[in-house]
């Protein structure tokens, strides 16, 4: 396994807090979750599969709240155990009026968990309700938790994850659709007793696993202990999507991000875990309930997440958090336009542009970038690299959802992404010709200490 450390003495380059010194800037952190579990039967979301609400729980499901200080600047990121949000702009903003944390400062997100319920108020009122009454009171209880902290990242390896655009070896009949969690003969709304045979040709692609396909196994790990150096929490990246547990599971759960979450917790004491999801979305767990035969199995769901957090308390354990110094944070907003998709534009002749609210977030030499959607993991990987920081992260399903971001390779070669997806096959080059030209913009405010 690989294996990269980095402590981090963070030094910054602007002046970000008026009337005061940045070099008595003292950053701080904050940490609290919230059970957001549902008491009752619930619609769930991730699959069109299902036809009825959940018939139990197998693990409970949590908001997480992680709050950063510095000076009279504070940023949220906040991971809910669900596949989507309903309103991100409207819980964002009810977030900062119960906290004072402006929305742009407000990193909202999903763990993409298929497993949860669905947060929409038509389908779950009482529930969604719970929900929404959440998110506030969680953050200002990370807000009370502030305390200074100090800070060193890691790297690691795993592969529970794999590549899930499958591709049909040669023509054949099956009984089974393009994607059994989607539509079915055996199971759901169109089960039924007279099934047909579905021709395949060679060369197409469906969803399944693709061993061979692009992936990104980068395990990332950002410890945080406390002035003490007792540990505090860690901060995990990892594109996978939540998806072990199928459509014919009807229990919910926190999937394997959430027992993963659970794992490094129990091996740590004191310790509070957050995941935040990355750009996975060509990226299934290597077993996916409904998928390539498998079924659902919550112990499958358990091993694969106890497998990923072995590596994250492994490398947890080899971080050496420091004190920092001139804690900065640093922050710029942009709503980045992308070509939508030809099939789409007859709907509206005034609106060729899908937007995507996007948020770069530096600290230090630690640097994130949010996408509000599905974005492939090759594109994902292509953005970390061109982040200006020694520690760059992506960030997918945060404040937003405009679906899946295929690259434009993908585009060519079909399959289910680019047949849901908003966007034009050019996008991918749109996007990061955006992005550059953020970093650029981002680099020369700071370097030259103005603010927006």
């Amino acid at each position: 396994m690989r294996l990269k450390i980095k402590i981090l003495l963070i030094v910054l380059c602007v002046a970000g807090l008026p009337g005061q010194d940045q070099a008595l800037a003292q950053l701080r952190a904050g940490y609290a979750k919230t059970d957001i579990t549902p008491s009752k039967p619930v619609w769930m979301g991730g699959y069109d599969l299902r036809n009825a609400s959940s018939d139990g729980v197998w693990d409970n499901i949590y908001v997480r709240a992680l709050v950063f200080e510095s000076g009279k600047t504070r940023v949220a990121f906040i991971e809910c155990d669900l596949v989507d949000l309903e309103d991100f702009d409207g819980d964002r903003k009810r977030i900062s009026q119960e906290t004072g944390i402006p929305v742009d400062n407000i990193l909202l997100g999903t763990v993409h968990n298929h497993a949860a319920p669905v947060a929409e108020a038509k389908k779950n009122p009482e529930w969604a309700k719970q929900f929404e009454n959440s998110l506030g009171p969680t953050v200002k209880r990370a807000i009370a938790e502030l305390r200074p902290v100090r800070i060193a990242t890691g790297q690691g390896t795993s592969h529970i994850a794999m590549n899930r655009r499958a591709i049909v070896p040669e023509d054949r009949d099956t009984y089974s659709t393009y994607d059994e969690n989607n539509r079915s003969q055996s199971f759901g709304e169109f089960k039924t007793d007279h099934a047909i045979k579905i021709h395949e040709f060679e060369g197409e692609l469906r969803l399944g696993a693709n061993p061979g396909g692009p992936t990104d196994t980068e395990v990332q790990l950002v410890r945080i202990d406390d002035e003490q150096g007792k540990p505090y929490a860690v901060m995990i990246h990892y594109p996978c999507h939540g998806t072990t547990l199928g459509g014919r599971n009807g229990k919910i759960s926190g999937e394997w991000m959430g027992h993963m979450g659970s794992y490094v917790e129990s091996q740590v004491p004191g310790l509070h875990a957050i995941y935040l999801q990355g750009a996975a979305g060509d990226i299934n767990p290597r077993v996916v309930g409904g998928l390539d035969g498998d079924r659902d199995d919550i112990k499958t769901t358990y091993a694969l997440g106890e497998e990923i957090g072995r590596e994250v308390v492994r490398v947890y354990r080899t971080l050496t958090p420091q004190p920092l110094v001139n804690q900065q944070i640093e922050l710029m907003t942009r709503d980045i336009l992308l070509p939508r998709a030809y099939r789409l534009l007859a709907a509206s002749f005034n609106d060729p542009a899908v937007h995507a609210p996007t948020t770069a977030l530096r600290i230090g030499d630690l640097m994130w970038i949010t996408f509000p959607g599905e974005l492939f993991s090759s594109i994902g990987k292509d953005v970390k690299a061109a982040l200006p920081a020694q520690d760059a992260y992506f960030m997918g399903y945060t404040n937003g959802s405009i679906g899946y971001f295929p690259t434009q390779k993908a585009f060519g070669e079909g399959g289910y992404e680019p047949s849901d997806s908003l966007l034009a096959p050019i996008a991918e080059h749109i996007y990061m010709r955006e992005i550059r030209k953020l970093i650029r913009a981002f680099v020369a405010e700071y370097q030259s200490g103005t603010t927006e």
